[in-house]
């Protein structure tokens, strides 16, 4: 069985298990009911919290309460958290709960005091006059609140920490943890319904297989010989540079046709700017290009006989991260715009997996700019400050 789903289901029952155990007693009462009141105050304010922080700082628009709030925000605050998705969690959302919990202190000190309490004590006076198994079976029913909120809070810390610490084997105990699988959709996805917790996909298991270690592709040359002097270079360097991405070489994938070329001319206009040009194609892609998550599980299994590419992406509407990659690359190559492939680790809301978007280059001011495509469906991930923080490990395979 997998070792999340172990945990996860270990948590939810012990509680009860132990209360069925332990003798039933009106402390214990006193101090469930306690213990549950205060587990509701805390996930009140943890997700009042960054609801708050998700449309004051991401989702303001119009005339609503929420864009009336962002823009009382100085000038200066808003331009320091512009663009930092995590930071703007980490830093507003914890002064949001102070101020939340405080203020529910307020209602939930007499709510415990005049109501919980003599509740409590009626419960018991009730409970008190049966047998010892219905005593005992009462016990267990006041520890399920305490077991759901601690596997809520397991699988909220988990998240944290396969966020910060990627670990492969964690992210597949995740990925195939059917337990972990339900918790997240329906618990803290909605709790996490933001930026932190994005609905894009990612490939699990190795799915860019590495082929031998050779140099990158350098414009549209072919592939030079590696000198046994330079294949030692590389592996000093730990430079892992892939020959076959799905099944098909980088040449074969970023190949482009009339239809491409037309479209991606008629989408930049008369734009002469690099980057306007760039961003244009960025959003005509993450908009027309549909993940496909039946290829996306066949290629984390075997990526042979699997078609891949530019050609199949634009004609089928169609991909995974690699095709929405090498659509972009062939057509920032018809409109004159210098792009690369990179891959590395993505962060997917869940785990982290194997990877790749693209660079293009900003000529106006000398520099290369983060492209993803594929994230673009769920958030702007073109040019974003913050794009390493679900990005890592990044490697150019190819330039154009």
């Amino acid at each position: 069985m997998n070792y999340i789903t172990i945990i996860i289901l270990a948590i939810l029952i012990l509680p009860a298990l132990f209360g069925f155990l332990e003798s039933f007693s009106r402390e214990r009462l006193h101090y469930s009911m306690a213990s549950l009141l205060d587990h509701v105050e805390f996930l009140f304010s943890l997700i009042a919290s960054i609801y708050l922080t998700r449309r004051i700082f991401f989702e303001h628009s119009g005339s609503d309460i929420f864009n009336e709030l962002y823009t009382s925000i100085p000038e200066g605050v808003k331009s320091f958290f512009y663009g930092k998705d995590v930071l703007t969690y980490l830093i507003v959302t914890p002064i949001l709960m102070l101020v939340i919990t405080t203020v529910l202190r307020l209602v939930t000190e007499p709510l415990y005091r005049y109501v919980v309490i003599p509740v409590a004590d009626g419960v018991y006076s009730v409970i008190d006059t049966s047998g010892s198994f219905i005593k005992r079976f009462f016990g267990a029913v006041w520890q399920i609140p305490r077991s759901l909120f601690l596997v809520f809070t397991f699988g909220l810390l988990l998240n944290f920490y396969a966020y910060y610490f990627p670990t492969p084997a964690l992210s597949k105990w995740m990925n195939e943890s059917t337990a972990y699988q339900f918790l997240y959709k329906t618990a803290i996805f909605p709790a996490l319904n933001s930026n932190l917790a994005k609905k894009v996909p990612v490939l699990v298991n190795d799915s860019f297989r590495e082929i031998g270690k050779v140099l990158p592709r350098n414009g549209q040359q072919g592939i030079p010989e590696v000198s046994g002097q330079l294949k030692d270079e590389l592996a000093k360097r730990n430079i892992k540079v892939i020959e076959y991405f799905n099944g098909v070489t980088l040449d074969e994938a970023i190949k482009s046709s009339p239809e491409i070329d037309e479209t991606a001319r008629k989408i930049v206009g008369n734009e002469k700017n690099s980057r306007k040009k760039a961003f244009l194609l960025y959003q005509w892609v993450s908009r027309h290009v549909e993940y496909d998550y039946d290829k996306a599980d066949k290629l984390s299994k075997d990526p042979r006989g699997t078609s891949s590419g530019a050609i199949e992406a634009f004609q089928t509407r169609k991909g995974v991260c690699f095709d929405y990659s090498c659509l972009y690359i062939a057509m920032c190559r018809a409109t004159g715009v210098k792009v690369r492939l990179v891959t590395g680790l993505g962060y997917s809301g869940v785990s982290w997996g194997d990877h790749a978007w693209n660079q293009v280059y900003y000529a106006e001011q000398n520099r290369w700019i983060n492209v993803d495509t594929t994230f673009g469906s769920a958030a702007d991930y073109f040019d974003k400050p913050d794009f390493s923080v679900d990005h890592r490990y990044d490697e150019v395979q190819g330039e154009w």
